[in-house]
């Protein structure tokens, strides 16, 4: 009986811990048309984002990275970009950690407003 109980604590122990470190995908980042440039903020680029003239990348950006804590599941560490928005020929953009970028769209210039260049967990 005690074997059952322990291997029933460790279950429950272990997938608890499970799901506690999962996330849910990050919503999809509206598009910005402008001039026949489409900019975007793909996830399978974490912290970047790209202008696209029709099927023609035309350039690409890190704007910010993530340093990843070793031992923690990466899952829970990444930080998405949650918004663009164009201000004059500047890009603004928004991470879910309310870390806030200009992007210079003639020199591809990156300004931190608030937030870090480096993103790691706190």
């Amino acid at each position: 009986m005690k074997k059952i109980i322990v291997l029933s604590t460790i279950f429950v122990l272990l997938s608890g811990s499970m799901v506690h470190a999962k996330r849910n995908a990050p919503e999809d980042v509206p598009s910005i048309d402008r001039s026949k440039v489409e900019y975007r903020a793909p996830h399978a680029q974490m912290g970047c984002v790209e202008a696209w003239q029709g099927k023609t990348l035309i350039w690409r950006r890190q704007i910010y990275v993530v340093k990843y804590t070793v031992g923690l599941e990466r899952d829970v560490q990444d930080v998405f970009i949650k918004t663009i928005e164009l201000k004059g020929n500047v890009l603004v953009v928004t991470n879910e950690r309310k870390s806030e970028y200009e992007v210079d769209l003639e020199t591809l210039e990156v300004k931190v407003l608030k937030g870090a260049l480096i993103e790691k967990r706190k």
